[in-house]
């Protein structure tokens, strides 16, 4: 009788290691503040990891694709209903997460008689100007994480900070932070040492870096988004060529 509070966290960790050794299949995702709006990028195997949930609003996400589809699904009718009954701009992304998604997902993680959701997220909400957009990074325990002008998940925060640190400093046009984006990710997600980068990411061997940068975008498709802030609506954005 008295073990039974140690067995449900003994029970809870054997949830989390087996959550993170699941996402460690997934490639990241990453949002930044440009001129426009949002730009959110991530490549993808099988199926797109990008989504518009309602007007200024979009969600990207790593995981098992049927959790991902729950969580989108429940994003969106709630955020539907809250538009609904009031008006649409009383649908707040802060609300959203913090206050329906976190304990949803919260309840899932600790209830060990059931399977868990395999789910790391990102929900952004669009401001007047890059200083007002809001960045909400949203993990399978529940826990929610804001920020400012940017956000990356991936499958380790390790790897998520090194993204961090190859994200533009400042706000750019959606012209001039994509390739820098589409950089960071590539680059962030390649063994520096595997592919010819010191530990800090800068690049050593550039025909080594280019052959494996060339072989990660060759098996994963670009998904390219812009929340755009004059419309509040999503739209797609071609690859830009590489160096």
């Amino acid at each position: 009788m008295f073990d039974e509070p140690y067995r449900w966290v003994d029970a809870i960790n054997q949830r989390r290691d087996y959550i993170e050794e699941q996402l460690k299949r997934s490639s990241p995702v990453v949002a930044v503040s440009v001129e426009e709006g949002i730009l959110l990028l991530s490549f993808y195997r099988r199926t797109s990891k990008i989504f518009e949930i309602y007007d200024r609003m979009a969600m990207g996400a790593i995981g098992h694709p049927a959790d991902i589809e729950m969580i989108r699904m429940a994003a969106i009718n709630t955020s539907h209903v809250e538009g609904f009954t009031r008006s649409s701009r009383d649908v707040s992304m802060r609300r959203l997460t913090m206050f329906t998604l976190s304990p949803k997902l919260k309840s899932s993680f600790e209830d060990v008689m059931s399977s868990p959701l395999i789910y790391r997220g990102i929900f952004v909400e669009t401001g007047a100007s890059p200083r007002e957009d809001l960045f909400y990074e949203l993990d399978f325990d529940g826990q929610v994480k804001p920020s400012k002008i940017s956000a990356v998940i991936s499958n380790g925060e390790d790897l998520s900070d090194r993204i961090r640190k190859m994200l533009p400093s400042t706000v750019l046009s959606g012209k001039e932070a994509l390739p820098v984006l589409v950089d960071a990710c590539v680059s962030g997600s390649l063994d520096f040492e595997e592919a010819g980068m010191d530990a800090d990411g800068k690049i050593l061997d550039e025909d080594l870096y280019r052959r494996k940068k060339e072989l990660f975008l060759s098996e994963r498709e670009p998904d390219i988004q812009l929340l755009d802030r004059r419309t509040g609506l999503m739209r797609s954005l071609p690859l830009p060529s590489m160096p």
